[in-house]
């Protein structure tokens, strides 16, 4: 039992009933907020230019690329895009062997800005180290011949990067062209810019189109390697055709690390990560089968050494069901981080199992990148939909670091690192023509957003405290009300037996008997008695019918006058709409009789009338009693009475108009002739029909 009750007492408490709609009303909330935020400002024409630090001095310059007359340019700017210079180039410029990048391959405080130009067949390299005044400047050095059709450029160039291959103290410039169809060629390049001297692989049918530089082996030289696909547009006579895709690794000297790995299948594609964990270093591949060969190597995920043996491997449709999945390699220490975006957002262990898995933030496709959002030298996660019109930001332990709306038509995103002149960082991220500053702060609110949960919980404690104590008040005036009722009921009971008039009564009726008049005795004596059955009868009933009510007012009346004999008489007039069914307060017409008795006829000298109507006007009842006696003014002298009655009567009247939609209303009025004297008084009462009735 002591169990049981405070099982209860807890369950009831308000404690308790506040947790259970505060919990559902939390669980059904979107996240409160990221504990970092992006702000987002756009920038106009973007498309054209990248930002970089040119001299070093932690503060970016915009570099920006465009057709003048007659020459294309190349112009450097600060943030507030005031020129510093302006480099003109002599020949054409295009987007698949333009692209604007930087580099130092001299080592000395002020980066040079590349960029490849063409005259018909022939690829130029221009180097201009346009910050210092005295810095090197190489323009239109011829590289090589180049796909050319129809006036137009047919290949593609992407530069990989910088290392000092001859150990002369100055890089080499390494970059791919792949030519398109069998109309050139398809090699990895080195150039020494000290000595004007160019270098480059065999001839392949497949090259990497995104080329990547990075040590995979630990002997702190670079390997060379990157995206592979098998366009099928390459003789199959050439070596290495791109029928198929290739592991294809290159180390320094522009040699294979290992002999090319195939793939087998058209339209596949190859997406090589270096991946180191503990002492194993190796790659990580994600091939993607998207030809209709389904007897060929299905999409899959795969880890080699870096002498090109393969260590496992799992298919794609182990993690997920969609056509394309994607693969990250977090570079960390002591081991690289793997991870996958498919149906879900994974991070996979060096077997390929499945260390964690979120659900995506989108349901529609997803466009992913890996760039440093907040410049900590570390690369985010970045999830992009364009029909949801949101970027999410992740970190590499898959927490969603901010989630914003954003929306830009061109999903080919381009980064680069921009340094205000404040020295912040911010991301600044190139679509089409478009470009988008991306900076990321810690939100300082955001603990301050937790606050909404206990504030949820304490609101509605709030409330259903509130609601507790609102019930209780009323249940306590519910209470009050029905026990002043009841009160008044006894009072007006005990008024109604005034004392004065029962013995004055019962001495009447003992008169009656010493004289031997038997039978006015009889008829007091039961008049008498049968006003008080009423008075019992009705004790508990705050309303009764209009007939019981001129019923006992009549029985009332008849007793005055045995007792006062002619001094007095009445009238009682009936309008002919009234049924007498109609309910109305109890004693509503004896007390009203029993002052004009008391206070107006019985001080008269001559006697008088009382004369009491029931009419109907509209839904109200009008109870109408006048009396012609002396007047309340001038009986004041005259009575001993208290005036409880009416007192007793006013306030009956205000507590039940606190539950009747339409309130009682009785007016008392003193009536005087011409020469303006009291001629009587003149109560009217109106109690409104067909009212909720409340008994006790």
């Amino acid at each position: 039992m002591k169990w049981g009750h405070l099982i209860k007492k807890i369950i009831y408490s308000p404690w308790f009933l506040a947790g259970i709609p505060a919990i559902l009303v939390i669980l059904l909330l979107p996240p409160i907020g990221s504990e970092y935020k992006i702000e987002v400002k756009p920038a106009l024409n973007a498309g054209k230019y990248i930002y970089s630090d040119l001299n070093a001095d932690s503060i970016s310059e915009l570099i920006l690329g465009g057709k003048g007359s007659p020459y294309y340019y190349i112009s450097v700017m600060n943030t507030d895009f005031h020129i510093y210079d302006q480099w003109n180039i002599r020949d054409s410029l295009n987007g698949d062997v333009s692209t604007i990048f930087t580099g130092n391959f001299d080592h000395d405080r002020f980066s040079e800005v590349y960029v490849f130009s063409y005259k018909g067949d022939s690829l130029f390299l221009n180097v201009n180290e346009i910050l210092q005044t005295s810095g090197t400047i190489m323009d239109r050095i011829y590289i090589t011949k180049i796909a050319y059709l129809n006036g137009e450029v047919a290949a593609s160039l992407k530069p990989a990067g910088f290392y000092d291959t001859d150990g002369d103290g100055n890089d080499e410039l390494y970059f791919t062209i792949s030519s398109y169809y069998q109309l050139g060629t398809r090699r990895l390049y080195s150039f020494d810019l000290k000595r004007n001297k160019l270098k480059c692989s065999q001839l392949c049918g497949s090259i990497c189109l995104d080329p990547r530089m990075a040590d995979t082996d630990g002997d702190h030289r670079p390997e060379i390697f990157g995206t592979m696909s098998a366009s099928g547009n390459y003789s199959r006579n050439v070596p290495y055709s791109d029928s198929s895709t290739w592991l294809m690794v290159f180390d320094e000297r522009l040699s294979f690390e290992f002999p090319p790995v195939e793939f087998p299948g058209f339209a596949n594609g190859l997406f090589t990560f270096p991946y180191q964990n503990g002492k194993f270093k190796g790659y990580v591949l994600s091939h993607q089968a998207n030809g209709a060969d389904t007897s060929l190597l299905k999409s899959r995920i795969l880890i080699y050494s870096k002498e090109g043996k393969l260590i496992r491997y799992r298919l794609a449709n182990d993690f997920s069901n969609t056509v394309n999945i994607r693969v990250f390699v977090i570079r960390t220490s002591p081991s690289d981080r793997i991870y996958l975006l498919g149906d879900m957002f994974s991070e996979l262990d060096d077997r390929l199992d499945v260390i964690r898995s979120i659900d995506l933030p989108f349901t529609t496709p997803i466009s992913s990148f890996q760039a440093d959002v907040n410049g900590d030298g570390e690369d985010e996660f970045l999830l992009y939909s364009a029909e949801e019109k949101r970027l999410a930001v992740y970190g590499f332990d898959l927490h969603k670091l901010t989630e914003l709306a954003f929306f830009t038509f061109d999903t080919s995103w381009k980064f680069s690192a921009f340094l205000s002149e404040e020295r912040q960082y911010e991301l600044f991220v190139g679509s089409g023509n478009d470009g988008y500053f991306l900076k990321f702060n810690r939100n300082r609110f955001y603990l301050i957003g937790y606050l909404l949960y206990p504030g949820i919980y304490f609101s509605f404690l709030f409330f259903i405290v509130l609601i507790i104590r609102i019930g209780t008040a009323q249940q306590k005036a519910r209470e009050s009300f029905n026990n002043r009722l009841i009160t008044l009921q006894l009072q007006g009971i005990k008024a109604q037996l005034d004392p004065h008039f029962t013995f004055n009564t019962l001495n009447s009726i003992a008169s009656l008997i010493y004289l031997e008049d038997r039978q006015t005795a009889y008829d007091y004596m039961r008049k008498f008695t049968h006003l008080l059955r009423y008075m019992l009868n009705d004790a508990e009933k705050i309303y009764r019918t209009l007939g019981d009510e001129i019923e006992f007012v009549t029985t009332y009346l008849e007793l005055e006058k045995l007792r006062f004999g002619d001094k007095f008489d009445y009238i009682i007039e009936i309008g002919g709409e009234v049924s007498q069914r109609e309910l109305v307060p109890k004693l509503v017409l004896q007390t009203f009789a029993e002052n004009a008795v008391k206070h107006g006829i019985m001080p008269s000298e001559s006697g008088g009338l009382i004369k009491i109507s029931v009419m109907k006007e509209k839904d109200y009842l009008k109870l109408t009693i006048e009396d012609n006696g002396i007047g309340r003014e001038n009986s004041s002298g005259h009575s001993i009475s208290t005036g409880k009655g009416l007192k007793l009567t006013s306030e009956f009247y205000e507590i039940l108009n606190q539950i009747n939609k339409r309130p009682i209303k009785h007016i008392i009025t003193d009536l005087y002739n011409n020469s303006s004297e009291p001629t009587g008084t003149r109560a009217e009462v109106w109690v409104p029909i067909d009212e909720f009735i409340y008994n006790i």
